[in-house]
């Protein structure tokens, strides 16, 4: 799919939802990510991934499938 540039999306690369701590990338969207059906109040849109990371948001399995924020971090 793609960015998204009306509210609540404005543009941003990343939505989650608060809800279930789950962070898409609307730049490699699919259709199975249902981003669409994430409540309004429930949206939360990041342009970086460091404060989703910082959240412990896990990726979506369809469009993040290798991020998980709650792994160990490598230094």
């Amino acid at each position: 799919m793609t960015r998204r540039l009306n509210a609540p999306y404005f543009g941003k690369r990343y939505v989650g939802d608060s809800e279930t701590k789950i962070l898409h990338d609307l730049d490699k969207e699919v259709s199975s990510c249902k981003v669409d059906s994430i409540p309004r109040t429930r949206i939360q849109m990041f342009e970086w991934i460091s404060i989703p990371t910082d959240l412990l948001y896990k990726g979506c399995q369809f469009c993040m499938a290798t991020f998980d924020a709650s792994s160990p971090k490598k230094r």
